[in-house]
């Protein structure tokens, strides 16, 4: 006669349940239910399997609660209310469990999730696994592994009889029971006891060793747990920082030039966005306000301002933005006969001829103390191009014009000599062919680390540089290397070829048959490094290839059409 009371709980691959009975003050469980939810009904949304929970939980415990008084507890509110809804509202299989559940009970109520902590730790089993010491006992007969290991006398071999009444062959030289475990077991083995909290190699080296026995032990749990793919994707050794590269000075000017865009910036006058562009030769610096950053208006001003200024340059470096990646500003660059060079993703350093004097540019509008920055755009524009740069000793007017600008407050002129102008434009033609930059000074303050398997590894991984969530894993990957550079790797990321920056980079440890596998899956081969295999890569593309025949099959429809459907539409 003591109250009954049914806790239930939904996780997004599993349904738990406890059936508890109301004695002494306090609830004893009588029995527990847990089930792994099917590909399906791990799409159902979070009301359907709380729904689905208690549907299934009843099912399970219907010999028990048929005919007698019990409560539904659930952690989801919502469900409080599933039996006061109209039937209209609900999906036909809303309307199924809940008429199967009516027939036992209406009373659902709501109890807090931290109340809740059976039915939610049921609900939360993913997969259960267990070490079947009768097949490694048959595993153990014969076996050339365990006679060369007794035949070392520092270990000592005894057999111990199981349940079944089988023998299992252990080492007891050392103070715990070690049992032999057969090659067919030891991956499983390794990844039961490493899966728990992904210890390091030197952990996770001491927990098994000190558990079972086979040959060469130490180096297989090292080779595995080196390449367990949630620790390399997850735990952060070492960034990669290479050696920061020097541009190729260019011989003339306005042929290579940087653009960029900055903002958005309190709005004046209409304007939010800045496109700065800069020249490589002279740092001739223009800064354009926009009123947006779309294409149109990116490509419009920077024909206006620039191209009709300085006329056509051979190449124009910009980053990865969209407006200038879009097709309107690529086909302007093949009318107009330059070359748009974009950086890699999240590294500001291959643009940094532009990026750097970003500061100086935002201090300089700071320093007026104006909201209407527009305004005094001009007048910072004039100070940066009259300034005399530390490296060349000259100004950026005077690369451009070949003598300085006068500023406001010069009251007196120097003597000019009277030249005809066919003689001025020879003398300054002259001057300017004298004029070159100075290479580029580097101020290096981060140490040099780029990681020697870098080179050969068939496979790396790729640093997350945006904003990631708080369990967001810092690498993605791994990804396929397609061609390496000095400063960059060419990557294959969902089929298409893309330039990632080495300093993202960090090379990926990976078992033969994981080199084809995007995510962690049991493996039952010995390990062995493809970045150690002369032929990991042929081996690659091999498997590549027989993924493809065998996922995707090419058919040819009644009209003639050569289609080809993914593997989960062949059933």
């Amino acid at each position: 006669d003591s109250p009954l009371a049914l806790f239930t709980d939904a996780s997004d691959y599993a349904v738990g349940s406890v059936l508890q009975q109301f004695e002494e003050d306090s609830w004893k469980p009588l029995a527990f239910f847990s089930k792994k939810l099917t590909n399906a009904q791990k799409g159902y949304s979070t009301y359907d399997r709380e729904l689905l929970g208690i549907y299934l939980s009843i099912k399970q415990f219907k010999h028990i609660l048929e005919g007698r008084q019990f409560t539904i507890y659930t952690d989801h509110k919502p469900l409080m209310f599933a039996f006061q809804q109209k039937n209209e509202k609900a999906s036909p299989r809303q309307l199924r469990h809940l008429q199967y559940i009516s027939e036992f009970s209406t009373d659902i109520r709501h109890i807090g999730g931290k109340e809740n902590i059976v039915a939610d730790s049921l609900s939360r089993i993913e997969s259960i696994s267990e070490i079947d010491y009768d097949k490694i006992a048959d595993a153990q007969i014969e076996n050339q592994d365990l006679n060369e290991l007794r035949s070392k006398p520092s270990l000592h071999f005894k057999q111990y009889p199981l349940d079944s009444g089988k023998l299992l062959w252990c080492d007891i030289s050392t103070t715990k029971i070690r049992p032999f475990i057969p090659q067919d077991f030891r991956m499983h083995i390794f990844q039961k006891f490493h899966s728990l909290a992904h210890p390091g190699v030197k952990s996770t080296v001491k927990q098994i060793a000190s558990r079972f026995i086979w040959l060469n032990i130490r180096k297989d749990i090292t080779q595995w747990a080196k390449s367990c793919i949630h620790c390399q994707k997850n735990k952060i050794n070492r960034h990669t920082r290479a050696q920061i590269a020097t541009y190729k000075e260019v011989d003339d000017r306005f042929s290579v030039i940087h653009i960029d865009i900055i903002g958005p910036f309190p709005t004046s006058e209409g304007k939010t966005y800045c496109l700065t562009c800069i020249d490589r030769f002279t740092c001739w610096i223009e800064v354009i306000p926009l009123a947006n950053v779309t294409a149109e208006t990116v490509a419009r001003e920077f024909y206006d301002h620039w191209i009709s200024r300085f006329g056509m340059p051979y190449r124009v470096i910009t980053d990865q933005g969209s407006q200038f990646r879009s097709e309107l500003f690529k086909n302007i660059g093949v009318i107009c006969g330059f070359k748009v060079c974009t950086t890699t993703a999240y590294h500001p350093q291959c643009n940094g001829k532009i990026e750097r004097i970003h500061r100086t540019l935002k201090a300089a509008i700071r320093a007026h103390n104006s909201i209407k920055w527009t305004q005094t755009l001009s007048t910072v524009l004039l100070g940066l191009r009259s300034a005399l740069r530390g490296d060349t000793n000259y100004t950026i007017a005077q690369m451009v014009y070949g003598q300085p600008i006068r500023l406001p407050g010069e009251f007196f002129e120097k003597p000019k000599s009277i030249l005809d102008t066919d003689t001025f434009a020879k003398e300054l033609q002259k001057q300017m062919e004298l004029l070159k930059p100075l290479d580029t000074r580097r101020h290096p303050s981060q140490k040099i680390f780029v990681h020697k398997d870098l080179h050969t590894c068939t496979h790396v991984f790729i640093r997350i540089d945006r904003v990631r969530k708080s369990l967001e894993p810092p690498y993605d990957g791994p990804f396929p290397v397609v061609k390496r550079h000095d400063k960059y790797f060419t990557v294959t990321i969902k089929g298409k070829d893309i330039n990632i920056s080495i300093d993202r980079l960090k090379p990926a440890y990976l078992l033969l048959t994981e080199v084809d596998v995007p995510h962690h899956k049991k493996l039952d081969t010995a390990p062995t490094l493809p970045n150690e295999n002369l032929t990991a890569h042929q081996e690659t593309e091999k498997q590549q290839s027989d993924l493809l025949d065998k996922d995707v099959q090419e058919k040819t429809t009644r009209s003639g059409r050569r289609v080809r459907f993914p593997a989960r539409y062949k059933d």
